[in-house]
């Protein structure tokens, strides 16, 4: 039996922690301030249409199909796709989009969605109960092709079963166990809704045939090299977070891939892009003194943290020397040395935008004088050169990490590596690639610590699950075994009061037991043309759709 009608400004999340507002350019040191539109845009007048938008992309997407593995996917397939459910950024609670209502029943294995009338492919292909039914169908047929991939992933951890058709305009979702959060994971452009033609495509040839019901239709895309969009005429559906009605005000938007962050930097400032990601923390002041805009959020996810890879052998199975590894890291020095005031100091293992973040602060001060008790206690003596050793081994760690493109990578490893040496740990980093990275985390036993800095998502429960989860393949080779059970609780946990405590005990014992030790809280910080007005990044801190986007 179906519990009332949900209207979707009722959060559809089990979380009850306290949510804090992404940080923005008025005033970052505090981390307050709107994450939302930027510059003077009420200054400039009414939105008007036409123009075209250039995005600065440091990377090729490899593909402009949603589901498909890659870091960038999202940012290009965000505007060709709508979801049945869009987030809010502010409150972070689901609203309509392509889905008007949806039901629950009362243990969360039950999803009925009501659809938006009128809402056609840009192909003219109507939106129906059948075509929703057909894409996820679509993601289980094709799962082995979509490993890892984050639909697969959330429909295996939520014990998906199947979507039916009930008439033309519902569609009931049905999961073998507990799945409270599934209406926040539908946000996701993952889950975006696909026309008929590009599912009737063999798997393979979709990467570039993308259509979708979104403000923005795909005219091309040439690997390496951009992608282009055009405006859709006739839209008139967008989320219930839209600034207008109607068409997107721009008539083109083109990403253009820049590898070199001083290059995307200096395309800004001589007009020749008006967007630009991943901004080098070392060009955001001279930006802002500029008067470029500057729009920061911090990412709702893990933080960037080294996760413990081998506690299951010495020196890292002796809960002393974990906790150590916590004590001796000044999460301060890093952001003040290496970033700017739009990073946050971590108060947990996930940031503050993650829905459940628990504040877990003091068991994260810095303490060299504690660090090296604990070290004393465990047996580890002062040794020659500063590096403490047991039994004439020597306390040295092995760290992997991959060059993810961030310009404070290697200086993050360079200080992380002195604050080790402080309390007599000697860190032995090793740079590897992506490939070789999953390689050495499968054998278990190259690295004791493993710089993680992608993992997670809007809910913390859920990404802390992904990271620490001992169930197969095991992948950062979790030992502890009394963190399971409460990592299975919270997924299936309805009631939020109960939910948010249990996702607070996870991150206390995370801490606590020296399982990961918390870095940065990692922010994406976007630099606009001093003509860009209505941008805002989306609720999880990636590019929007750029419906409401326009050019003075």
């Amino acid at each position: 039996m179906l519990v009332g009608r949900r209207q979707l400004g009722i959060a559809a999340v089990a979380a009850a922690a306290v949510l804090l507002t992404g940080c923005g350019g008025a005033s970052p040191a505090d981390g307050s301030g709107a994450a939302g539109a930027a510059g003077a845009a009420g200054a400039a007048g009414s939105p008007k249409p036409g123009g075209t938008l250039t995005v600065a992309l440091g990377g090729d997407p490899a593909t402009i199909f949603p589901r498909a593995v890659s870091p960038l996917v999202r940012e290009v397939s965000r505007p060709i796709v709508d979801s049945l459910l869009a987030l809010d950024p502010e409150t972070k609670k689901t609203v309509p989009w392509l889905a008007e209502s949806y039901d629950v029943n009362a243990d969360a294995t039950e999803f009925t969605f009501h659809l938006r009338g009128g809402v056609t492919f840009s192909d003219g292909t109507p939106l129906t109960a059948e075509v929703v039914k057909r894409n996820f169908d679509d993601i289980v047929a094709n799962k082995a092709k979509l490993a890892g991939s984050t639909p697969t992933s959330l429909m295996d951890q939520g014990g998906y079963k199947e979507t039916k058709v009930v008439d033309d305009k519902t569609v009931v979702q049905r999961f073998s166990r507990p799945n409270p959060n599934w209406p926040l994971w539908l946000s996701s452009s993952g889950f975006g809704i696909l026309a008929p033609a590009t599912l009737d495509l063999p798997f393979d040839d979709r990467f570039d045939k993308v259509v979708g019901s979104g403000p923005f239709v795909l005219q091309s895309y040439a690997r390496n090299s951009q992608v282009v969009l055009t405006k859709r005429k006739g839209y008139q559906w967008g989320p219930q977070t839209r600034a207008h009605d109607g068409d997107a005000y721009l008539d083109k938007v083109v990403y253009k891939v820049i590898g070199e962050p001083s290059v995307r930097t200096g395309a800004l400032r001589t007009g020749q892009v008006q967007v630009v990601g991943g901004v080098n923390p070392s060009d955001i002041v001279s930006l802002r003194s500029a008067r470029f805009p500057i729009v920061a959020r911090k990412l709702p996810r893990n933080t960037e943290a080294l996760v413990v890879v081998g506690a299951d052998r010495s020196p890292l199975d002796d809960v002393n020397v974990r906790q150590a590894l916590v004590k001796a890291v000044d999460a301060t020095q890093i952001r003040d040395t290496l970033l700017t005031p739009d990073w946050g100091v971590p108060t947990s293992v996930v940031t503050s935008q993650a829905l459940g973040h628990a504040d877990v602060s003091a068991l994260l001060k810095p303490d060299a004088a504690a660090a090296g008790a604990l070290l004393d206690r465990a047996g580890w003596a002062a040794g020659p050169g500063g590096v403490r050793s047991k039994g004439g081994h020597p306390l040295t760690l092995k760290l992997g990490w991959l060059d993810r493109g961030n310009p404070w990578d290697r200086p993050l490893i360079e200080l992380l590596t002195a604050q080790f040496k402080k309390i007599g740990i000697e860190l032995r980093p090793e740079l590897v690639s992506a490939a070789q990275s999953v390689e050495a985390l499968q054998a278990h036993n190259r690295w004791d610590l493993f710089l993680s800095g992608i993992a997670g998502g809007l809910d913390a429960g859920t990404g802390l699950q992904g990271t620490f989860t001992d169930a197969p393949p095991n992948f950062f080779n979790i030992q502890d075994k009394d963190l399971q059970p409460l990592l299975r609780r919270q997924a299936v946990t309805t009631d939020a009061a109960a939910r948010a405590g249990l996702v607070a005990d996870i991150q206390k014992r995370i801490v606590t037991e020296g399982l990961a030790v918390p870095l940065v809280e990692d922010t994406a910080v976007v630099a606009l043309g001093k003509n860009v007005h209505g941008f805002a990044l989306d609720a999880d801190a990636r590019l929007p759709s750029m419906l409401d986007v326009w050019l003075s």
